[in-house]
């Protein structure tokens, strides 16, 4: 009996040694982005409880460890603010932080109540960003035109939303503004420092009024 039990044993060794020595199959850990196509997207921004993102895209990549998410082909993006749409904005790739601000090299944004078109495009050192606690736009490389204004161009911009506390300029940038008026013809003004006036402030008389919300 003790041999047929030792026997049993020895079996049951050979058994676990052969099973050892096959090839280890690899286990295959699916990757930890999740990928969307053409997506929906609603963000509630922590920092500005008053306004809702409506983003469509073609496509979209959450990545859960830096909590970030990048929407490709932005064609339908806008900010509404009770109700009204504040600006609209189009992108070829557009990253939303972890604090919901957003990052780009590259984005169009239509201003609705000053009817203007802004171009905004980033530098070899930092990327176009939206920061939604402080409210504003910070643009390395700014081309806007519109009502009462021919095409313009300011370097390191800083302004709100609404086009007030515009700042731009610094060391070595190059700024220019263009103004029409009521005879048809424009003025221009260059510089490469920062022009001291705003868009919503310089001397002319056809800028649209923009108020502040």
């Amino acid at each position: 009996m003790l041999r047929i039990a030792l026997f049993a044993l020895i079996a049951v060794v050979a058994v676990l040694v052969g099973l050892s020595l096959l090839p280890q199959q690899t286990r295959e850990i699916p990757g930890s982005e999740i990928a969307l196509a053409n997506t929906a997207l609603t963000l509630y921004p922590e920092a500005d409880p008053d306004a809702v993102w409506f983003f469509e895209a073609q496509n979209a990549e959450y990545q859960p460890n830096a909590r970030t998410t990048t929407l490709y082909n932005v064609d339908d993006g806008r900010r509404v603010v009770n109700g009204d749409t504040d600006f609209t904005l189009s992108a070829d790739e557009l990253i939303i932080d972890n604090r919901d601000n957003l990052r780009s090299d590259e984005l169009f944004v239509y201003l609705i109540e000053a009817d203007w078109d802004l171009h905004m495009q980033a530098d070899d050192a930092r990327q176009v960003l939206i920061d939604q606690s402080q409210g504003k736009f910070e643009v390395p490389l700014l081309t806007y035109s519109g009502d009462g204004i021919g095409e313009s161009r300011d370097e390191n911009v800083r302004m709100h939303f609404d086009l007030t506390d515009f700042e731009a300029g610094g060391p070595d940038t190059v700024g220019y503004n263009r103004f029409a008026d009521t005879s048809g013809t424009s003025s221009g003004t260059s510089s490469e420092t920062s022009p001291d006036t705003s868009p919503g402030s310089a001397d002319t008389n056809d800028t649209p009024n923009v108020e502040e919300r």
